[in-house]
């Protein structure tokens, strides 16, 4: 016949086991897959160089947003940034153009951005949910 375990013996026991799930758990730490990195509600890519110029507007958001307005941003001229108000519905994209050979979703006929100073020089578009921009390279 088996022996009760006595309130001793039954102490240790769990102090064992806690202390083994204690351990595992401290050598478990930064082991885990790492998060996934949060989409941004709206991807902005601009393209400095090229006739035309090019701003692409993706909606990553589960609702339409608005495109309210879309600009440079080293120097804008004084007509920037330019309202176009557009809706985008979820998960689509625009692209506005400038320059002379712009013929879709035009901002202007002339060039807006100044490609000649780097990183200083993108996109900034104006959105409900928020403004995004992005830089040249």
């Amino acid at each position: 016949m088996a022996r009760p375990l006595s309130f001793v013996s039954l102490g240790l026991l769990v102090g064992l086991l806690m202390l083994l799930v204690l351990v595992g758990t401290a050598f478990s730490w930064g082991t885990s897959a790492r998060p996934a990195e949060a989409v941004p509600k709206v991807n902005a890519v601009v393209k400095c160089d090229g006739n035309p110029e090019a701003v692409r507007v993706v909606n990553n958001t589960n609702r339409r947003i608005k495109v309210k307005e879309v600009g440079s941003i080293y120097r804008p001229y004084g007509f920037e940034p330019v309202r176009v108000n557009r809706v985008l519905r979820r998960g689509r994209a625009i692209t506005f153009e400038s320059g002379p050979r712009a013929n879709t979703n035009v901002l202007t006929k002339q060039y807006i951005f100044n490609s000649s100073v780097g990183d200083r020089e993108g996109a900034r578009v104006f959105t409900s949910v928020g403004r995004f921009s992005d830089r040249c390279n």
